[in-house]
């Protein structure tokens, strides 16, 4: 591929989108209504048949945690709700709905499609919890969407379409979902946290308590708080996932999960539509509590929501699953995209990263070697990393998903199924199973059921890679004007290079050590890299003091 570049001093792409937040204000909040619109109330739901049913599936754990019930409805701009015209011609659209008994509500929308300018809001009817605005930038080819969940059991949906783009909006929802269990402890106030058992950890507890192995795990958890969401499934189930890193390192916004969160067969990236799937990150909390009785204090919701995802391969021996987001994480989220390492290398010890039963965000930490085994839950087998016991922490269902750190921090699994869980504030014991990342690694053989097409594109073969924060992959900073042609990159031997100017170049391998240097001295020059392994390089040429660095790469 021939690539042209023409940059200037500091020059730093952030590519800028819009993101589904809990801090903006409905435009209704600063208003006096005349009228309400008719608040619409959803039948009662045989809760007793439900939570049957969920001790069964919650003890195989094979299956995404189910949160809510969902009931079918046809509502729309057109035959509910109230529309309100502003003095200015802008327009608001209010629907109340209820489903008594809810402990949250969340919709799933077979329509969404939103002009410029226009907004959505979910808020509850006491406005201790919005959701909001969602816009344009939340429009998908087919329409559908998934909106976050609002705590209560009255929500409100608010639309507000200025008067330039009149009519043009269309919102239809399909189905609400009555959240029943998973976000909060049933209390006289259904608060919006520790759903999980008392022996979890906070993520922000101190991650070596109690080890002996002499591993600090401070900087790996603190990187990987930045890069585990809690996953919204279909409307009404859970997981957890963890942002990942290419080799290419070019911030491409891909998130891994487990396989058993689809419910899909081996390689349906043909026609699974994760569309309605909604993925919250950083949601954790400064004041911790480290598997005591105590509540956790922290913020009620994650505060930064993206919508939408594309599957990209899937493979249920492995119980690897990896999406491409719809959008691009905001740079001022500054995510960081998890390393990994696809060796069957043993890991001598073990971090976790997830949200159990849909709780703010803990660890798990286990001291001894891990154990390969085969492992059958639910008449599924899958090739795992076996934990024996935790030492500190534990999972539950929710953390489906989440990702399992060597001490590298590196991903080496994400959480297939097992029976451990809380036995007050230490666990029970029992053993846990991660799906492993090396052997979804060439998984099934094609591009729809293995890593390898998506992580290394270029077939450069790493054994492990490091993970990054989005600003480091995402920044290119330059002194001055550079133009510079680099074509074929990748290559398996000669890259031309096309400069103004004479200048020198170094050659820099993954770690920053210095591989070769020497001059460009032609307009046209050529880089010989015949003798440089497979991989991924680094190319800085300076001219006086102007300088680029550029990757290339050796196939």
């Amino acid at each position: 591929m021939r690539k042209v570049y023409l940059l200037i001093a500091l020059f730093a792409c952030q590519l800028a989108v819009a993101q589904v937040t809990n801090e903006s204000t409905p435009k209704s909040w600063d208003l006096a209504f005349k009228s309400q619109p008719q608040k619409i109330t959803m039948p009662s739901i045989d809760l007793e048949a439900i939570q049957q049913q969920d001790a069964i599936d919650d003890q195989i754990r094979n299956k995404p945690y189910k949160f809510g019930h969902k009931i079918p409805v046809d509502l729309n701009l057109f035959n509910s709700g109230l529309w309100t015209e502003l003095e200015n011609g802008d327009r608001l659209w209010r629907l109340n709905i209820e489903s008594k008994g809810a402990r949250t509500i969340n919709f799933l929308f077979d329509r969404y499609d939103l002009p410029v300018g226009a907004e959505m809001y979910l808020y509850n009817n006491d406005r201790s919890d919005r959701m909001g605005p969602y816009t344009e930038n939340e429009n998908q080819e087919d329409g559908i969407l998934g909106s976050w969940i609002i705590y209560g059991d009255n929500v409100w949906i608010e639309y507000y379409e200025p008067a330039a783009v009149k009519n043009q909006g269309r919102i239809s929802i399909e189905q609400v979902v009555h959240g029943y269990r998973g976000f909060g402890i049933e209390e006289e106030n259904y608060l919006k946290l520790n759903e999980s058992g008392s022996c979890n950890v906070d993520v922000q507890c101190n991650p070596n308590l109690g080890s002996s192995t002499g591993t600090d795990w401070t900087t790996i958890r603190d990187n990987y708080r930045q890069a585990v969401a809690r996953i919204i499934i279909n409307g009404n189930g859970l997981c957890t996932g963890t942002m990942i890193n290419n080799v290419r390192e070019d911030a491409t916004p891909y998130f891994y999960t487990a396989n058993h969160c689809l419910g899909a067969s081996d390689g349906a990236s043909s026609f699974y539509n994760a569309n309605n799937w909604s993925f919250g990150f950083e949601w954790f909390t400064n004041t911790p509590d480290c598997a005591t009785f105590a509540n956790t204090t922290g913020p009620f919701n994650p505060t930064q929501v993206l919508n939408g995802a594309s599957l990209k391969m899937n493979h249920g021996f492995s119980d690897t699953a990896l999406f491409e987001l719809n959008q691009t994480p905001p740079a001022s989220w500054n995510l960081y995209y998890g390393g990994w390492d696809r060796t069957t290398t043993v890991p001598t010890e073990q971090l976790g990263v997830h949200h159990p039963s849909g709780d703010i965000m803990k660890l798990c930490r286990n001291d001894q070697a891990a154990v390969a085994q085969n492992v059958t839950i639910g008449g599924v087998t899958a090739n795992t990393w076996a934990i024996a016991d935790w030492d500190y922490g534990v999972t539950e269902g929710g953390s489906s998903g989440s990702c399992l750190l060597n001490n590298s921090g590196q991903i080496i699994g994400e959480l297939y199924g097992g029976a451990a869980f809380c036995n007050g504030t230490v666990d029970n014991g029992q053993p846990d199973f991660y799906g492993r990342f090396s052997t979804a690694w060439n998984g099934g053989g094609s591009p729809a059921t293995r890593l390898r097409d998506w992580l290394d594109p270029d077939n450069t073969s790493p054994n492990t890679l490091d993970g990054e924060f989005y600003d480091i992959l995402n920044n290119e900073e330059i002194n001055a004007v550079i133009s510079i042609e680099i074509y074929p990159n990748p290559s398996s031997g000669l890259i031309n290079v096309i400069l103004e100017n004479p200048a020198s170049y170094d050659v820099f391998d993954l770690s920053g050590k210095l591989i070769q240097s020497g001059s460009f001295n032609q307009v046209e020059n050529q880089l010989n890299i015949k003798e440089l392994a497979n991989g991924i390089y680094f190319l800085r040429i300076q001219d006086g003091n102007n300088s680029i660095t550029e990757k290339i790469s050796k196939i």
